[in-house]
Formats: structure tokens, C-alpha cells, sequence
């Protein structure tokens, strides 16, 4: 029986080497650099929304501001009306300021649906129910009706007392309204 020769590895040399474990050191500092660049990325928080209010009547610039802060007189100013003599106070997303004069009336707006606000069934028009999908003139119409007869909706549910709407009208419209709650006092 031959005896085996034994087999000899060439041994890799010292330049092979150090490319190798400098190949490494990169990759592991390119994937240290973006697990930090991700972790920043995902630690952002986005902005928040912008609300959007209405300004119509005496102002030089009518239409929709995004004030900041959201109030009466930053929403004049971006109009280019000054706010002196009116008083000041926060305003809600889809709020209308209607200038008059000396005078301001705050109201809601008509267009809420087109900035992404859910309507207001206590204080909607029928312009704005009517640019709720499923709702048409009709039931725009039976819905003041009903809100005139009867009061305020206590919720959105409570729109199956009008004629016409039942649980799957309601399941429909559910993303694109609200019921705001007069307080007791007024």
C-alpha cells in the first residue's frame, strides 16, 4: 500500500489577506451607516396637517389660509386685512370667517369634503351633504328637514330616523361626517 502524500495548502499571502479583512470593515461600516440612516428615517414624525379655514367678505385677498397659529388674526393677516377691533380666538379645521365691515360671523365651511374634513351633520349644508357620495339633493333635503323638525343628531347613527337611510346608507357615509354636540349650556 502507498503511503498518502500529505497535501500542502499554498498559504494565502499578507496583501490577500488584508483585502479581505478591509473588504469586511466596509461592509460592516456600510451596514452600520444605513441601520443608523433607517433608524432615523423611521424615528421622523410627520408634520402635522395643516388646517385649512375659509376667509370671504371685506378682506383684500379672499380664500382658503392655512393659518399659523390657526386664529381669527393670523387668518386676517393672510388675507392681508388687519386684525385690529376683532377679537381672537382658535378656529377648528373648515372653519369660514365672513367679513362684514367691522363685523365677522364664523361659520362652516361648504367644501369641507375637498380638503379631506368630515362634515358636520348638525350644521351642514345641503351643498355640503350633497358632495357626500350616496347623497343627492334629496336626501340632502330630508335630512335639513329632519334636523329642523326634530333637533340636532345625537350621532351619526341617528340619521336612520331620516326616510331613506338606513344602516348601509349610514356604514357609507361614515368616513365623510361627524355630529358635533351642542353643549348644555349653548
Amino acid at each position: 500500500m502507498a503511503a498518502e502524500r500529505p497535501v500542502f495548502r499554498q498559504r494565502e499571502s499578507t496583501p490577500a489577506i488584508r483585502h479581505r479583512v478591509t473588504g469586511m470593515a466596509v461592509l460592516l461600516l456600510l451596514c452600520a451607516v444605513l441601520l443608523a440612516a433607517r433608524h432615523a428615517w423611521l424615528a421622523q414624525t410627520p408634520p402635522p396637517p395643516a388646517v385649512v379655514v375659509e376667509v370671504t367678505g371685506d378682506v383684500p385677498a379672499p380664500g382658503f389660509v392655512t393659518p399659523s397659529p390657526v386664529t381669527i388674526h393670523a387668518a386676517l393677516k393672510a388675507t392681508g386685512r388687519s386684525p385690529t377691533g376683532f377679537i381672537d380666538a382658535e378656529l377648528s379645521p373648515g372653519t369660514r370667517i365672513v367679513v362684514e365691515g367691522s363685523l365677522l360671523r364664523l361659520e362652516p365651511m361648504d367644501e369641507l369634503l375637498v380638503f379631506g374634513l368630515p362634515i358636520d351633520l348638525n350644521t351642514a349644508s345641503s351643498a355640503a351633504l350633497q358632495s357626500i357620495p350616496g347623497i343627492g339633493k334629496s336626501r340632502a333635503e330630508a335630512i335639513i328637514s329632519d334636523r329642523m323638525v326634530q333637533g340636532d343628531f345625537a350621532s351619526i347613527e341617528a340619521l336612520q330616523r331620516v326616510s331613506g337611510i338606513g344602516p348601509v346608507t349610514v356604514e357609507k357615509i361614515r368616513p365623510f361626517v361627524h355630529v358635533v354636540v351642542a353643549s348644555p349650556g349653548g
